[in-house]
């Protein structure tokens, strides 16, 4: 089931359930661009642009697995570390503005989180669920 992020409240939500994104890592990030090439029309269409994270934790002796999913995307920056460098993140930000919602791997947006590199999506909207149950993820 998913939960959609419509206020402050939603946020923090989230930030509990996950444990305010502390010792997690980033699996995997997948961008859809909804363009696909017509059978009569020469026009790209990208009208469903979105991002899925996934992420996990280990909390109390269990892994934790949560997903995002951004949709919407006006900003995408991804600036992975190194091979073989440390990659879990130490915490995580989410706001809400006027126009969308901002998610960084930046510890209150102004000071990058360089044991994890750096992970910043703004977007009209962000659901998320946790699928703990659901993926495995292996080496």
């Amino acid at each position: 089931m998913w939960n959609i992020i419509k206020n402050d409240d939603d946020i923090n939500e989230l930030m509990e359930c996950f444990g305010g994104f502390e010792n997690s890592c980033i699996c995997s990030v997948k961008y859809r661009s909804g363009a696909y090439v017509g059978q009569v029309s020469e026009h790209f269409i990208n009208d469903d642009m979105t991002v899925s994270v996934l992420l996990q934790r280990r909390s109390m002796g269990f892994v934790q697995t949560y997903e995002l999913l951004f949709r919407d995307i006006r900003m995408l920056q991804l600036e992975p570390l190194d091979k073989g460098m440390e990659c879990y993140l130490t915490s995580a930000s989410i706001k809400t503005d006027d126009r969308g919602i901002v998610f960084s791997t930046w510890d209150d947006f102004n000071s990058m989180n360089s044991d994890a590199g750096v992970l910043l999506i703004y977007a009209a909207s962000l659901m998320w669920r946790d699928v703990s149950e659901t993926v495995s993820i292996t080496a």
